[in-house]
């Protein structure tokens, strides 16, 4: 199985209802999101992207994510979740290779995301959001340990 880091897709989903930079927020990933590619490092193995754009808004107790992702190799992707921070599986579509995304909240500017296919964790990021609001950086992780891999995918709020 080809191993995930980062932005591997999984950031996948938000739907493109965005707050702005000023607004306040007490969820991590809402907004508007802009692929930041000189700010940004891929690790080994990872899925390059030329483009992105990542939005979250709030749902119930959660966010409903997109990703709108134009790769290396010219592929585009659309990809789809909605997660409550409540750490159970949630259906992801549109992302090659997983099937399921859960959240956890760690605090108002820090979440993590685990994205697993046929329940097997694949991959992992904890994001970062800027305490002005005005980035987003995602940090992959290992699934199972939590430990900080190589990938750093920052964003810019739109």
């Amino acid at each position: 199985m080809r191993r995930h880091a980062a932005g591997s897709g999984v950031f996948a989903v938000c739907l493109a209802l965005a707050c702005s930079p000023s607004t306040k927020t007490s969820d991590p990933l809402t907004g508007g999101w802009t692929l930041n590619l000189a700010r940004t490092h891929y690790g080994p193995g990872v899925d390059r992207r030329t483009k992105e754009t990542f939005t979250c808004e709030a749902a119930g107790p959660g966010v409903a994510c997109q990703i709108r992702s134009l790769r290396a190799d010219g592929r585009s992707l659309l990809g789809r979740f909605a997660a409550a921070y409540d750490g159970n599986a949630y259906p992801v579509v549109g992302i090659p290779d997983l099937d399921h995304v859960s959240l956890r909240k760690v605090d108002d500017f820090t979440a993590e995301a685990t994205f697993s296919l046929e329940g097997k964790p694949v991959f992992a990021y904890r994001s970062i959001r800027a305490r002005d609001g005005r980035s987003l950086t995602i940090v992959s992780i290992d699934p199972v340990t939590r430990t900080v891999l190589n990938s750093v995918v920052v964003y810019d709020a739109r």
